[in-house]
């Protein structure tokens, strides 16, 4: 049975798209993990950033999502991925940086309600129009498909206009030294779903 697709491309393509289009899919094969791996490594190495083992067990906890490029006239082939994401809610796995947030932005709410996002990455070597846009639809279709009390997560700087984008705050006003990526800054970040989803309900 094919993986379960989360959108399609929309009809009838833009006339810049006529080679191809994004697709976000659910990544839960082993291959998917190892292309996902190829695709964090490519995307990192470029900035000095070495994802550490303990960032990689607990991948397999999180549910990932993969952007692919489907070409024309290719869509039985196996498209390449170029972008990612991934979202656990805290009942099913530990909270990474937690000590890093203050601890009343938690108070009343069960480890359930609660969501850490991020693994949102680009193929630095794909220059596709839409490319962000696709992977940002696709995150927030995500988030709105979940409905969490509370959503956090960690952008490294390069990626926090992406985040910003979502209606997420940010706690303090500069980023903070990741203690599982030597060398990296990320801001701490955090939603209300609530917050965040009363411009399309109103």
């Amino acid at each position: 049975m094919p993986p379960q697709r989360i959108f399609t491309p929309p009809e009838p393509p833009a006339i810049g798209d006529q080679e191809g289009w994004f697709e976000i899919r659910p990544i839960g094969t082993p291959l998917g993990m190892r292309e996902l791996a190829r695709l964090h490594k490519r995307a990192w190495s470029g900035v000095g950033i070495t994802e550490k083992p303990v960032l990689m067990n607990l991948w397999p906890m999180a549910q990932h999502f993969g952007l692919y490029w489907i070409k024309r006239g290719a869509e039985g082939q196996r498209p390449p991925i170029v972008g990612a994401f991934w979202a656990r809610s805290l009942a099913e796995a530990p909270l990474t940086v937690g000590h890093l947030y203050p601890a009343e932005l938690f108070k009343g709410l069960m480890a359930s309600e609660v969501f850490e996002f991020g693994g949102l990455v680009i193929d630095p070597a794909v220059q596709k129009r839409g490319l962000t846009k696709a992977l940002a639809d696709g995150a927030r279709l995500f988030i709105f498909s979940r409905r969490p009390e509370l959503l956090i997560t960690n952008p490294v700087e390069a990626l926090y206009p992406i985040y910003k984008s979502f209606g997420l705050k940010t706690v303090g006003n500069k980023p903070v030294d990741y203690p599982y990526l030597p060398g990296a800054k990320v801001w701490l970040m955090y939603a209300r779903f609530k917050d965040i989803a009363l411009p399309y309900f109103m």
